[in-house]
């Protein structure tokens, strides 16, 4: 019976000749990837160096190979058969651009001169680490993305057998509380915003675009993309198909592909959004080829960039303690205040654009006290206070949350279905923040055995 062939990648036992004084010579057969076996020979001044080196010889001997690319090639080498793949790819433009410019700019600086062969985890995790130290861990992510997807392509070369930047270490990014506006401060803005004549007319024009972003939740390239093609005035809908991007030797350019695959959908937006949409619609522009909502003074789109800035020196104009707030701001608001209106994070992602509710929960929901629903819970029956609403039928008023309740000032609640008379128990302690006042008015509030406040809405 003939003798199984080694398996592919393996070798035999090693063969030690004395080829002269202080000259061995060691040879063994590998089974290469191609399945042809050959041999592998290496000398030393002795038998241990010799079989030392050629053991080092069968570990680095990586294949199949399917070109030029080998573990000895130096990854600026690959980096430029990197490029003409990553432009043949599907990615976004503005992908493939900061791909291209964090590899010209961090990684071949630091890890041009390698080898393949010598791009290690460790090396590949002390570069990633030195990256997040000088410029931060956001840096350090988009090098880690482009890093790795030079090792895939040496992996897909045969040059090594696995990717050694999947077993770098996971970059922190530290936690950071979302912040969101509150309710005040949102209406201050908006309203303050409509005074300053800067923000509301000429080059600025940022106005109708921060009641935009407050009123669609949308990023401010989507919003800086939005055409007159994409919105449907009679349905009160948006759909969201197209972002604004600068390019390199472009300008501010249309991207015909939101950020995420996840960001293309078609959300429902309030009737004053409709509004503005209208009224914009109808305005006559001098430059405005595409039938943009928000259209730039010059190129083919308003660079966001630029718009993030005038929005954020129209803030300073009004308090300089709103330095603080940009686009992204609005959208965290937008999450905060649907969150509060009670829907779920699956319907609050889908409105945004996340692909993973637990994004929108994490980083965009701002986040007070946790669910005062506990400390009811937890409270002794004994010692709960019934509250009682009850409901005018005369008063015709739209309906308005009620902001001076003395013990209970700050509450507010939602009765969808008015009734003459409606009961909301074991509220004790309990934040209702999240809800708001039903299109009835409300005469009388009672706390059962302890005060009454008459409040006028």
């Amino acid at each position: 019976m003939a003798r199984p062939p080694l398996p592919v990648g393996t070798f035999g036992d090693i063969d030690y000749t004395t080829m002269a004084p202080k000259r061995i010579r060691a040879r063994a057969r590998i089974r290469d990837y191609d399945g042809r076996t050959r041999p592998v020979t290496r000398y030393g001044t002795t038998k241990a160096e010799a079989g030392r080196r050629l053991k080092e010889a069968l570990r680095d001997r990586i294949g199949p190979n399917t070109g030029d690319i080998t573990a000895d090639t130096k990854i600026r080498v690959l980096a430029e058969v990197w490029r003409k793949e990553i432009k043949a790819s599907d990615l976004a433009d503005g992908s493939k651009e900061l791909y291209e410019r964090d590899l010209d700019q961090k990684v071949l600086p630091e890890m041009g001169e390698l080898t393949i062969r010598e791009a290690r985890v460790p090396r590949c995790d002390a570069f990633l680490s030195s990256v997040r130290t000088n410029s931060g861990p956001s840096k350090a992510k988009t090098c880690k993305t482009v890093l790795s997807l030079l090792m895939a392509l040496a992996v897909r070369h045969g040059a090594i057998d696995a990717n050694p930047v999947r077993e770098t270490g996971k970059i922190p990014r530290g936690h950071k509380q979302p912040k969101a506006l509150t309710i005040d401060e949102e209406t201050t803005i908006l309203t303050e915003v409509r005074n300053d004549e800067q923000a509301r007319v000429g080059e600025d024009d940022v106005a109708d675009l921060m009641e935009f972003l407050d009123g669609t939740g949308m990023r401010i390239g989507e919003a800086l993309a939005v055409r007159a093609d994409v919105i449907d005035l009679e349905a009160g809908v948006i759909e969201v198909n197209a972002t604004v991007v600068r390019l390199k030797g472009k300008g501010s350019v249309i991207q015909l592909r939101p950020k995420t695959a996840a960001g293309w959908r078609i959300i429902a937006v309030p009737p004053h959004i409709v509004a503005l949409s209208r009224r914009r619609l109808t305005l006559t522009w001098p430059r405005n080829p595409l039938g943009l909502l928000f259209p730039p003074q010059l190129g083919e789109a308003r660079n966001p960039s630029n718009a993030n800035r005038d929005m954020k020196a129209a803030l300073v104009r009004i308090d300089a303690a709103l330095a603080w707030v940009t686009s992204h701001v609005w959208r965290k608001t937008v999450a905060t205040r649907l969150d509060e209106a009670g829907l779920t994070a699956r319907e609050i992602a889908d409105h945004l654009g996340h692909a993973k509710p637990s994004m929108t929960q994490d980083v965009y929901m701002g986040r007070g006290v946790a669910s005062a629903a506990a400390a009811t819970a937890l409270t002794p029956k004994a010692t709960r206070h019934k509250v009682v609403v009850k409901w005018s039928q005369t008063a015709e008023r739209p309906g308005r949350s009620c902001s001076d309740l003395g013990v209970l000032k700050g509450w507010r609640w939602r009765e969808s279905n008015p009734r003459p008379s409606a009961s909301l128990q074991d509220f004790s302690g309990r934040s209702l923040n999240s809800a708001f006042l039903s299109p009835s008015v409300c005469t009388d509030i009672s706390l059962t055995g302890s005060v009454t406040v008459n409040v006028p809405c």
